[in-house]
């Protein structure tokens, strides 16, 4: 079974011009930094903006990426996977995620 990450050629011909958008420039929320009820603010992405200390969602529209810096707070690795640092945690596995409250859950 493949997973297709990004829609194809086609698919993108018969997005909207927002969903292109979005594909083409996906946004980059900084988790680290984020208030418990405040709202999340997207960044431009870029490369630039990724921190070694910090944790970043990357949206656009068809995946979510985590990214984790070298030197992210292990109380934030506890609190999101519950491990004791980052270097426990297997790449492209979510397997030890907490689920956390939410409308959706």
């Amino acid at each position: 079974m493949s997973v297709q990450l990004f829609p194809g050629r086609l698919a993108v011909m018969a997005m909207g011009v927002e969903d292109t958008q979005l594909l083409l420039y996906p946004r980059l929320i900084p988790l680290h930094n984020m208030e418990l009820e405040g709202e999340a603010v997207p960044l431009r992405c870029s490369e630039d903006r990724l921190s070694d200390g910090g944790a970043f969602l990357l949206e656009n529209g068809h995946a979510l990426f985590l990214w984790l810096g070298q030197a992210c707070p292990p109380e934030l690795i506890q609190g999101l996977f519950n491990l004791p640092s980052l270097a426990h945690l297997q790449p492209n596995t979510v397997s030890n995620a907490r689920r956390l409250p939410s409308p959706s859950n």
